[in-house]
């Protein structure tokens, strides 16, 4: 973007924002974390002026558990941050002291960095729409729990509220949070974050966000955005809220669930023969496409029938909550194998591109229609519906599949896949280092 554009959104802003002190720029590791550099309104306004913004060490991309750097990886290299002013918001409860800019990395000519998810987020939506004629739209589904967080002994530990509570219900206990709901509405209709619905979930203590369609790059910038409005108004009403996909072995817990539609622009003919073609490919490279939108070993306790969370086969059918592809209309359909602990540009980037490669080969939709849950058909009719790919049921599994997937490597980018391998691969060293309750209280206290 050239530089009078960033002064001109920028100048915009600035003129309908006149308290602003400070600048939040941000961006998402490949750990799903959000990374916050702030800046004095005088130095950032300096810094636009010059076109020029700050740099990051590259192996900021590469860190896990502890700042830990992934085994084999140089400390050397830098890229820089790039503010999209279309993302600036005034974070609410700053009385517009503080905006917050999501940002892309490029390189010291302010071109796009292999690594750079969002930047290849935009760059597949633009060959969907140049070479195959569609547009596409997504939106989030946002499952938390709110929880207690109390501190012993130095350490930091989570409780679920414990009470009489089901899906879409009001109880008494339910009233009493009710409050804190509304205020979260609220204050995320002033982010320009204005929700679909929300309701109680199956879980004691856990709520669902429903966020609207949009292009994918401001689908994801939205969920963002929504994720941290919610965990600062829960800490203003003295909850703590996560993402976390587990946190009771008994409850189907919190996914982070996905829709898609893709249309062709311009014409009606074969809209619903491309589409088909895309989601065939979903399906074809959703084992590999599980490393990005499951990212955690604890994710994979989902991968199971009965929990509404997708099943154990790579299928679809219409209107069913245990497929991973419910396929809600011609063109529209809901991607339930992710969980909230997985970076959103990650993801889409996989599905998009596994799309776009459904498409170029004309690829049928195959896996369906299935009416239940795949487990409970016999092996002939499975047969019958070309149910035939068992998923991963573990990180390493999927982990594997994304490294031996050469045509989404291809679109996603090698130096996404690669450093999203050696990130995660060293996390999952780590995190497995720790005793069960430990690293289950450390990921509810980060997502």
């Amino acid at each position: 973007m050239a530089i009078e554009q960033h002064t001109s959104q920028w100048d915009n802003f600035v003129a309908n924002h006149c308290d602003v002190e400070f600048v939040w720029l941000q961006f998402m590791s490949y750990r799903s974390l959000v990374y916050t550099r702030m800046f004095p309104m005088d130095k950032f306004k300096a810094m636009v002026q010059k076109g020029k913004f700050i740099s990051i060490p590259k192996v900021a991309l590469l860190l896990g558990p502890g700042d830990v750097i992934a085994e084999g990886v140089l400390p050397s290299g830098k890229f820089c941050l790039r503010p999209d002013f279309e993302t600036a918001y005034c974070q609410p409860g700053s009385n517009g002291t503080r905006a917050v800019i999501m940002c892309d990395f490029v390189d010291d000519e302010d071109a796009p960095i292999g690594e750079c998810a969002r930047s290849r987020l935009r760059a597949l939506e633009e060959t969907l729409l140049s070479e195959l004629g569609c547009s596409a739209l997504a939106g989030f589904e946002i499952e938390v729990m709110f929880m207690r967080a109390e501190k012993s002994d130095g350490v930091m530990r989570f409780s679920m509220a414990n009470y009489e509570h089901s899906w879409s219900s009001m109880t008494a206990e339910d009233e009493s949070m009710l409050e804190m709901m509304e205020t979260i509405a609220r204050t995320l209709a002033t982010a320009h974050v204005p929700l679909e619905q929300f309701h109680a979930e199956a879980a004691p203590g856990q709520w669902e966000f429903v966020l609207p369609p949009a292009r994918p790059i401001q689908a994801v910038d939205m969920l963002i955005r929504a994720r941290e409005i919610i965990k600062r108004v829960a800490t203003s009403f003295g909850y703590h809220a996560t993402v976390y996909s587990r946190p009771s072995p008994v409850h189907p817990g919190n996914g982070g669930h996905i829709h898609l539609s893709v249309s062709p622009v311009g014409e009606s003919a074969n809209c619903v023969q491309k589409a088909e073609f895309f989601f065939a490919g979903i399906l074809s490279h959703m084992a590999a496409i599980m490393a990005f939108s499951l990212p955690q070993d604890i994710s994979y306790s989902r991968v199971a029938a009965g929990l509404w969370s997708g099943g154990e086969y790579a299928c679809w059918g219409w209107e069913n909550k245990e497929v991973p592809l419910r396929r809600i209309e011609e063109n529209h359909f809901e991607f339930k194998l992710a969980d909230g602990l997985a970076n959103p540009y990650l993801t889409l980037c996989a599905m998009i591109a596994a799309g776009i490669e459904g498409m170029r080969n004309h690829a049928p939709l195959q896996g369906g229609d299935c009416v239940t849950s795949a487990s409970e058909l016999s092996p002939d009719k499975r047969q019958t519906l070309g149910i035939n790919t068992i998923l991963p049921k573990s990180l390493d599994e999927s982990l594997n599949a994304l490294e031996k997937d050469h045509a989404l490597r291809t679109l996603c980018g090698s130096e996404i896949v690669t450093t999203f391998l050696l990130v995660k691969r060293t996390e999952a060293k780590i995190l497995r280092q720790m005793a069960v309750d430990d690293r289950k209280n450390w990921l509810i206290a980060r997502y």
